[in-house]
């Protein structure tokens, strides 16, 4: 590649993680691969197409984007798309054939106005406060396209909170799920799938694995240290940061006085790297952080700017021009860790694979 910077994404880390949670969850249960954000930065086509071929029975996406890509790499399969399309958009729906989501009636009297033949799920807010229809509107949900012959209802699902001790607990709010099942199955109405677990859920509440689950993160292995009552072993799809050496500079007086910042010094030898914040680094780095040079720890200088980074590598005198840096992965017996680079970012997990920007090239390797 004639690029200055790309990311590494392990697509056998991605078929390893699938597997891991079907055996957790056994063949009774659906999983529906979340492969929102472009499959969490790490490419929805080409994640797609890998998950299919372990199985999946279905995924969910947020934007149309992510449909079009998740139906290039997996032809055939469900595709359920979370709230945010409207009726607007129907004719992207039936030829991309996407199962919508329908979270009130504002949204689902636009979707029976188009006349068309659509598959939807029900979407239940039990406390996340955001999408969804409250409990006590479902029945009313029902009723309505039960009345279209349009509109056929394959399912039903929610989203837990994430507020912690801010909202309702992840037993409360299950509960109330339940509870509303039992209504709708008293009254004949009982959608054929009911999903509510995602990631976190899936490790911390076996008892919620229901008729389909929704993970997207442990997909990737993207869960930082989190450890429920369910042990699944994943590992992280993103498994490399790199930019190459463009420039190499022994600093001088001609230059003028070091800038008084921290990492900078008289006489030193300064590389620059081909990335910068324009890629997804954070704008404000953190003092003291590293990267990885033939197997060596050198400094990051801070600034990032646009579409460069410095490194000082007076202490690595081989250091050459094209030179591949790691921001984050293996080099010789030293390694940078997701969980290294997340802090040092001031971010999590999911904040480093999903902030990188879409202008960072992809390699895939097994």
């Amino acid at each position: 590649m004639g690029e200055t910077a790309w990311r590494e994404i392990s697509l056998s880390a991605i078929a390893s993680n699938c597997r891991a949670v079907r055996a957790a969850v056994g063949t009774g249960t659906k999983i529906f691969a979340c492969l929102k954000h472009d499959a969490y930065g790490c490419g929805a086509e080409r994640a797609a197409a890998i998950l299919m071929k372990e199985g999946v029975d279905a995924f969910g996406v947020v934007s149309l984007a992510d449909a079009a890509s998740v139906r290039r790499g997996a032809p055939g399969k469900p595709i359920l798309m979370y709230p945010g399309i409207g009726p607007w958009n129907v004719d992207l729906v039936q030829d991309l054939d996407l199962t919508i989501s329908i979270s009130g009636e504002e949204d689902l009297a636009g979707w029976v106005l188009t006349g068309r033949p659509l598959r939807a799920f029900v979407k239940v807010d039990v406390g996340l406060w955001r999408n969804g229809a409250a409990p006590s509107q479902i029945a009313r949900l029902l009723e309505i396209c039960a009345a279209h012959g349009n509109l056929v209802i394959d399912g039903l699902y929610a989203h837990l909170s994430e507020f912690g001790v801010a909202g309702s607990s992840a037993v409360e709010q299950f509960a109330r799920l339940t509870t509303l099942l039992g209504d709708l199955e008293r009254g004949g109405r009982l959608p054929e799938t009911v999903m509510i677990s995602s990631s976190d859920s899936l490790l911390s509440h076996p008892e919620m694995d229901m008729d389909a689950i929704d993970p997207g993160t442990l997909l990737f292995g993207l869960t930082g240290s989190h450890h429920g009552r369910r042990s699944i072993s994943v590992h992280p799809a993103l498994t490399a940061i790199k930019a190459r050496i463009i420039a190499i500079k022994q600093c001088g007086d001609s230059m003028g006085p070091p800038p008084a910042l921290p990492g900078y010094r008289k006489d030193m030898r300064l590389a620059v790297l081909g990335i910068g914040w324009g890629q997804g680094l954070p704008r404000h780095l953190r003092p003291g952080i590293s990267a990885l040079v033939k197997g060596k720890r050198v400094p990051i200088v801070p600034p990032a700017h646009l579409e460069h980074l410095r490194i000082d590598i007076t202490e690595l005198p081989t250091a050459e021009l094209g030179d591949e840096v790691l921001l984050l992965g293996s080099s010789g017996t030293d390694r940078v860790t997701l969980a290294e680079l997340a802090a040092a970012w001031g971010t999590d997990e999911v904040g480093v694979s999903c902030g990188l920007g879409g202008n960072l090239g992809r390699i895939y390797v097994t």
